[in-house]
């Protein structure tokens, strides 16, 4: 079937909704959206402290943003171009946003961020439907449609999720590109638009993370081996030419990236009066080779944990692609490699004729279906066009033979590489998401699946259970209460009075044993001392954070999770300054490294109260009235106490 026909209606047919398809696929898009909109889960602080926070601490005037030392130029491991990329959306959408409404809010910001991420993924799902066959599309919009990756992480601002976009973007491409024996024959505009692309992708991805290396390797390799191939086949002109634009556009892309960071962090330097870290004592900024440079040294990565070589494999994997899939990819890998080492042993077998005729029936479907919608669409009248005869020399060419071994040497180069590293998260992971999405969606038309229907269904519903369970953890419960709590911040300080003295417009707001605080989501507070927002973990005890808040008392407030408040009250009761009385809480907060004591809670105050963060009124103790109670007991009189200064603060 033609290629250009086969696009158009796997287009109309698997995104309308009066398809079978069309129905799930739309349905999958709705619970993304939803958990995008509405999802609080705070899973890492990289979430908006690696994103979000140095993004509008520098473009958004008025907002106070604290940057992590990794953005600071004596070290230089993120790249502002590259994070201006992932954020491509946002202006737009900011633009949009102040032509609707004249304020700013934290929730406004919380969800331009989401927006953003979400386009990345229908850019992903559109890709998806271009590229691969009707059936395989189908399968992938499902299977990862379902997926943690999919619901909670690629939704997330996370580098990791754009650096997963991108490494989907260039399996696809690369298979796409390549599937045809003959695709040197085509290498003159097709090749320089697809060696331009390839070249973009490349270096975002790796100033993004400096691990796409890693991923992408196998990927380079094999284009690498295209070209070498072609070249041995007598056509050296065209293989030097293709590759030759590919590595003009890597360097072109190369050098813009490094121009644009140099600026970035020499001005930073220069203002702060600090060296740039700069490449091998140059004065050229490269973040990624910052990055890189700083992951080799143990005793770094030691500061932020060290687990063992065996979790990404054991852990972090089944975590991030499920359990069904890793299953799967032993499975099929184990039959795909058995197949190269033996051809008589295909995976296909005796299955094969079946295989593609259920392809073939697949592909007479599609068409049925697209021609009913347009005739319904049309009218009687219309006419279908005929094809040319151009469409029709088009020959249609599977992506199975390639993209599916790239997804396996991505996947088993990647792992064994990251392995190798003593500081293992399951997000470092997220970019093998849809590599291994693919070999499932492959392996479940397979004779070895097909022909088990009990084994296939059990391994689907295992699927879709896990990643449901994880999207309702990691989106709705984890950390969840932070963000309202700051929305409700950002709220208050927009009430507050703008032309008043200072001291009527004075709050203090304490958080306290949370995760850190991205302080972009209060573009209400204005720059200098009035109001106050400050966060503190587990260095500062009870008693000290007490005695800092009873310093402001009647203009303070303190915001901690219910398994510390007690803690607080009763020291606040000890000093006897202050009282702190709840006025309001958010719940459904999940601290899973304080499980058990939120857990211990439950039959004192309930699930709502036990998971949720606190809201305290921190109130001054009127001293005069005691010390008359005390007198009228006949009791000796206590030392009057003067009210703690604002310069204690």
């Amino acid at each position: 079937m033609p290629a250009a026909a086969m696009m158009s209606q796997r287009w109309w047919s698997m995104f309308d909704p009066r398809t079978r398809h069309g129905q799930i696929y739309l349905f999958l898009l709705a619970v993304r959206c939803y958990s995008a909109l509405y999802g609080y889960g705070y899973i890492h602080p990289d979430e908006w402290m690696q994103s979000g926070e140095p993004y509008f601490g520098f473009s958004l005037d008025g907002v106070e943003a604290r940057l992590t030392w990794e953005w600071h130029p004596e070290h230089a491991l993120r790249s502002l171009s590259a994070l201006v990329m992932q954020y491509l959306a946002v202006e737009p959408l900011l633009k949009i946003y102040r032509l609707l409404s004249s304020s700013l809010s934290g929730q406004a910001l919380f969800l331009i961020q989401r927006i953003n991420m979400l386009f990345w993924t229908l850019v992903l799902d559109v890709s998806v439907v271009f590229i691969l066959p009707p059936q395989i599309a189908r399968h992938i919009h499902y299977l990862f449609g379902i997926s943690t990756a999919a619901t909670t992480f690629l939704i997330r601002p996370f580098s990791n999720s754009f650096e997963a976009h991108l490494l989907a973007f260039c399996l696809l491409h690369v298979s796409n590109f390549f599937k045809d024996p003959a695709w040197y024959k085509s290498a003159g505009v097709v090749g320089l638009r697809w060696g331009v692309l390839l070249a973009l992708i490349g270096v975002d991805g790796f100033f993004t993370r400096f691990t796409f290396a890693i991923f992408a390797l196998p990927l380079a390799i094999f284009v690498l081996y295209r070209h070498v191939q072609v070249a041995a086949e007598g056509h050296k002109r065209t293989a030097l030419g293709s590759l030759a634009i590919a590595v003009n556009c890597v360097v072109i892309f190369l050098a813009g990236r490094v121009e644009s960071d140099t600026n970035f962090y020499t001005r930073a330097a220069d203002t702060n009066g600090v060296e740039v870290a700069g490449f091998w004592g140059t004065k050229w900024v490269v973040p990624p080779i910052n990055a890189l440079l700083y992951n080799l040294k143990t005793e770094n990565v030691a500061q932020h944990g060290l687990h063992p070589r065996w979790l990404h494999v054991v852990v972090n994997l089944p975590m991030m692609v499920g359990v069904a899939n890793c299953v799967i990819l032993v499975v099929y890998g184990w039959q795909f490699g058995r197949e190269r080492l033996h051809p008589g042993t295909a995976i296909h077998g005796a299955g094969n004729e079946g295989a593609m005729s259920q392809d073939e029936q697949e592909r007479i479907e599609v068409e049925q279906t697209v021609k009913g919608a347009e005739g319904v669409v049309a009218g009687p009248s219309s006419t279908t066009p005929s094809q040319t005869s151009d469409d029709q020399d088009i020959p249609y060419v599977d992506n199975e033979p390639i993209i599916v071994p790239l997804s396996l040497a991505t996947i088993i180069f990647a792992l064994a590489i990251l392995s190798l590293s003593p500081h293992q998260e399951p997000r470092f992971l997220l970019p093998l998401a849809f590599p291994s999405t693919i070999i499932m969606a492959y392996a479940l038309q397979s004779p070895t699946f097909t022909s088990r229907p009990s084994l296939t269904r059990t391994l689907c519903v295992l699927h879709v259970i896990q990643h449901i369970l994880q999207l309702v953890l990691f989106s709705f419960l984890h950390q969840a209460a932070l963000l309202p709590t700051l929305f409700s911040i950002d709220t208050s300080f927009s009430h507050l009075p703008s032309h008043n003295p200072l001291w009527n417009r004075y709050e203090h707001h304490l958080l306290y044993r949370t995760f850190s605080v991205p302080l972009h989501f209060l573009p209400n507070k204005v720059s200098g001392m009035y109001p106050r927002v400050e966060q503190y973990d587990s260095a500062t005890d009870p008693g000290k954070l007490v005695h800092m808040a009873s310093t402001a008392c009647d203009h303070t407030w303190v915001y901690a999770p219910t398994w510390v408040v007690g803690g607080l009250q009763e020291d606040a009761h000890k000093q006897g300054r202050v009282e702190m009385v709840g006025v309001g809480m958010v719940s459904w907060h999940l601290d899973m490294d304080h499980l058990s004591e939120s857990w211990a809670l439950i039959k004192e105050v309930g699930w709502k109260e036990a998971f949720a963060i606190q809201k305290l009124a921190v109130q001054c103790i009127d001293h005069t009235q005691i010390d008359d109670t005390v007198e009228s007991q006949g009791q000796p009189e206590r030392p009057q106490v003067d009210p703690p200064s604002h310069d204690d603060l």
